[in-house]
C-alpha cells in the first residue's frame, strides 16, 4: 500500500474500520482519538453481545457492574493506606526557647503549650517531664506558678483548652548534637464511661555553641627541632559552675608530646571543675620535629559526668614555623661509655639562618642513671655569624655503679644523649631559641661491683676458721676469703679473677662456687685463680651473685710479731664485655687479718708469741 493509501485509510477510519499500518493508526489517533480509544469495547460488543435480544441493556449493565467493582477496590486501596486519626492526635503539644540559640552550658527558659482540639473535656489531666541527661533544672512553673519538679496536676482541661508550662535550666550537651525533652500527658475522657488517655511529645533542639571557652598561647615564631612550650587557658563565661573538664590534644604530624602537670587519662588532659567566670590554664611542653611552614595545634574540650562527655566547640590554632638559625649534631666516643669514665661528646654548630646569634649556649641532654645531671653545657659562644660553623667537646663523668633501685631496666642499659643549642637571635626580635639534634643511642659497658674480704665465722657467727686468735707464732690458723661478684648489665666472658698469697700464707684446697668448678692455685706465682667463660648479667632483683670462697692458712714466724698479716693482695677481677667488646677490668680490696666486723676475730688480728 502506497504512502498515499495508508494516510487516507487512516484519516477514514471511521468509515473502513481499523487501519493496519503503523502510519495509519496514527493518523487515525490524531483526527478520531475518541473513537480509538471505543474501539476495544466495540470490538467486546460485537464479540460478547451482537445479536442478542436485549443487547445493548445487558451491555450497558455489564459496564456499570465492573465500574463499580473497580472503584470500590480504589477506595479500599485509598482506606487501607489511610489512618485513622486517634483522639489523641487532637491533642498538640508546641514548644519555644529562649534564646533561640541553645548554648551547652548556659541557662535555657522552654515554654511547653498544650491545647485541647478534642471534642471531649480531659479529666484528671497530669503532665509528666523528661529531661536530657545531666540537665540542670533551675525553676518550673505552670502558668506562672512555679512548683517543684514531679508530675504537675492540670485537673481538667476544657474542650479547646489551653495551658503552658515554663522550664529553665542548663543544657549540658555536644555542640551539634541534640538534647530532647519529652512531655508525657495522662488524662481521662469519655461521656458514658471514663476512658484512658497518653499523649507523648518529644521536643528536640541542637545546642550550637558553648559557655566553655579555650584559647592557645604560643611563642610567637615556632622554630622547628626545639621543644615548645604552650599554654591553653580554660575558661567559664556561663552563670553556673562547671563539672569536671576534659582536653583531648590532636596534637599535630611532627610533634611529640612531652610533659604537662597534669596528667593525661584515657587520651585526654582532666582538669577539676571551675567556677562561674572563673579561668584556668593548662601547661604543656613538647618537642617540634621535621614540619611544614606552619603546625595546627587541635583541642577539643568536653564537660565530663563519670562516664559520659560532651564535647565542646574545639579549638584550632595555626602557627607559623621557621626553620632552626643554628643546626646542632654531635657524636660520642663510644670507647668512653663505661662507669668511672669520662664520657665525651662533640658537639657541631653551624649558623644556616640569614642573621646573627649571639649568646650561643651548646649543651648535651644525657638519659642514663650513671649520670647524676640530664644536661651538660660546653662553653657560651658570644657570637655567630651566617654560615658560621664550629664544634666544642663536652665531659660527663659516668658513676662507677648504680643502685637496683635507680632503674626499672637492669641488663642492656644505654645512654641516650642529644646536643642541644640555645641562642638569641639577632633579627632584633631579642628572641630567645632553643634547638635540638638527633638522638645518638651508645651502649654502656657494664660496671663491676666486686667484693674482696676474708671471714673466720658466719655472719650469724658461726665458725668457719680453724687456729689460734689472734694469731700465734709456729701456729697455724685458718680463714675463709670471699669474692662476689654483682651490679653487672651486660654478660661478661673469660672472666678471670686472682690473687696473691701473702707471706707465710697456704692455700689448703677447701673452697665453694656459685659457678664453675671452683678455684686453682698456681705455684710459680704463688696465686689464687677463678677462671669461668660467663658471668649473666647481675643488677636485676632476681639475679644471683656470683659467689666463690675458699680456705687460706697462715702461720706466722717471728718477724711477725705485732704486726697484722696480708693473707691475699693484687686481687683484680678482669673479663671482656660481651655486648660492646670493651676490656672491664676492677681490683679488689687485700685480706688480712684483720677483720673487725667477724663477730669471732675481731680485734684479734696482731700476731703473738
Amino acid at each position: 500500500m502506497t504512502f498515499k493509501e495508508e494516510f487516507k485509510k487512516g484519516a477514514t477510519c471511521d468509515s473502513v474500520g481499523t487501519p493496519e499500518s503503523i502510519l495509519g493508526r496514527a493518523v487515525c489517533l490524531s483526527v478520531h482519538p475518541g473513537k480509538m480509544l471505543l474501539l476495544p469495547f466495540i470490538r467486546w460488543f460485537d464479540k460478547r453481545y451482537r445479536g442478542l435480544k436485549f443487547a445493548r441493556v445487558l451491555f450497558s449493565l455489564d459496564l456499570l457492574l465492573i465500574g463499580t467493582m473497580i472503584g470500590l477496590g480504589v477506595a479500599a486501596i485509598f482506606l487501607g493506606f489511610s489512618q485513622p486519626v486517634a483522639f489523641e492526635d487532637h491533642i498538640s503539644f508546641e514548644a519555644a526557647v529562649a534564646p533561640r540559640e541553645i548554648i551547652t552550658g548556659a541557662p535555657s527558659t522552654l515554654i511547653i503549650r498544650y491545647t485541647n482540639g478534642t471534642d471531649e473535656e480531659l479529666r484528671n489531666a497530669k503532665l509528666e517531664l523528661t529531661y536530657p541527661d545531666h540537665f540542670l533544672l533551675q525553676e518550673l512553673s505552670v502558668e506562672e506558678t512555679q512548683i517543684e519538679d514531679g508530675t504537675i496536676e492540670l485537673g481538667t482541661i476544657p474542650v479547646g483548652g489551653t495551658g503552658s508550662v515554663r522550664i529553665r535550666g542548663v543544657m549540658f550537651g555536644d555542640v551539634g548534637g541534640e538534647q530532647s525533652f519529652t512531655s508525657t500527658l495522662t488524662f481521662v475522657h469519655g461521656v458514658e464511661a471514663d476512658q484512658a488517655g497518653k499523649k507523648v511529645s518529644v521536643h528536640t533542639f541542637l545546642p550550637s555553641s558553648s559557655t566553655l571557652a579555650l584559647t592557645l598561647t604560643l611563642p610567637n615564631r615556632l622554630v622547628a627541632f626545639q621543644e615548645v612550650e604552650g599554654t591553653i587557658t580554660y575558661q567559664n563565661t556561663g552563670e553556673i559552675d562547671f563539672p569536671t573538664i576534659s582536653i583531648e590534644p590532636e596534637w599535630p604530624n611532627g610533634f611529640t608530646f612531652i610533659s604537662s602537670p597534669i596528667s593525661i587519662v584515657d587520651g585526654a588532659f582532666v582538669v577539676p571543675a571551675i567556677a562561674a567566670g572563673e579561668t584556668g590554664t593548662l601547661d604543656f611542653v613538647g618537642y617540634l620535629g621535621e614540619v611544614g611552614e606552619e603546625v595546627t595545634f587541635i583541642f577539643h574540650p568536653s564537660f565530663t559526668f563519670d562516664t559520659s562527655r560532651y564535647k565542646q566547640e574545639a579549638l584550632a590554632h595555626i602557627a607559623p614555623v621557621v626553620p632552626p638559625q643554628i643546626r646542632v649534631g654531635h657524636s660520642v666516643d663510644t670507647s668512653t661509655i663505661r662507669p668511672g669514665a669520662e664520657a665525651l661528646f662533640t658537639v657541631s654548630y653551624e649558623n644556616t639562618g640569614e642573621f646573627e646569634v649571639t649568646n650561643l649556649v651548646l649543651s648535651i641532654e644525657a638519659d642514663t642513671p650513671f649520670l647524676t645531671q640530664d644536661s651538660y653545657a660546653g662553653t657560651t659562644i658570644s657570637t655567630v655569624a651566617p654560615g658560621a660553623s664550629g664544634e666544642v667537646q663536652i665531659r660527663a663523668s659516668l658513676r662507677w655503679n648504680i643502685l637496683q633501685s635507680e632503674t626499672t631496666d637492669w641488663d642492656g642499659l644505654d645512654l641516650t644523649s642529644r646536643a642541644t643549642a640555645s641562642y638569641t637571635l639577632g633579627d632584633g626580635t631579642g628572641q630567645r631559641v632553643s634547638s635540638k639534634g638527633s638522638s645518638i643511642v651508645s651502649p654502656i659497658t657494664t660496671p663491676i661491683v666486686f667484693e674482696s674480704f676474708g671471714r673466720y665465722a658466719t655472719a650469724s657467727g658461726d665458725q668457719l676458721g680453724r687456729g689460734p686468735l689472734p694469731p700465734r707464732v709456729g701456729l697455724e690458723t685458718k680463714y675463709w676469703v670471699f669474692w662476689h661478684v654483682s651490679g653487672t648489665i651486660n654478660k661478661l666472658s673469660n672472666v678471670r679473677i686472682e690473687g696473691t698469697l701473702g707471706e707465710g700464707v697456704v692455700f689448703t684446697g677447701r673452697q665453694s662456687s656459685s659457678q664453675n668448678s671452683g678455684v686453682e692455685y698456681d705455684a710459680s706465682s704463688n696465686t689464687v685463680i677463678w677462671e669461668t667463660s660467663s658471668i649473666e648479667p647481675s643488677l636485676s632483683p632476681t639475679s644471683k651473685i656470683v659467689g666463690v670462697a675458699f680456705e687460706l692458712g697462715l702461720t706466722p714466724d717471728a718477724s711477725m710479731v705485732g704486726e697484722i698479716p696480708v693473707l691475699l693482695y693484687d686481687i683484680r677481677i678482669s673479663g671482656t664485655d660481651a655486648r660492646t667488646g670493651a676490656y672491664v677490668s676492677r681490683s679488689g680490696s687485700s685480706v688480712t687479718t684483720n677483720l673487725p666486723n667477724d663477730l669471732m676475730a675481731g680485734g684479734m688480728a696482731q700476731v703473738e708469741e
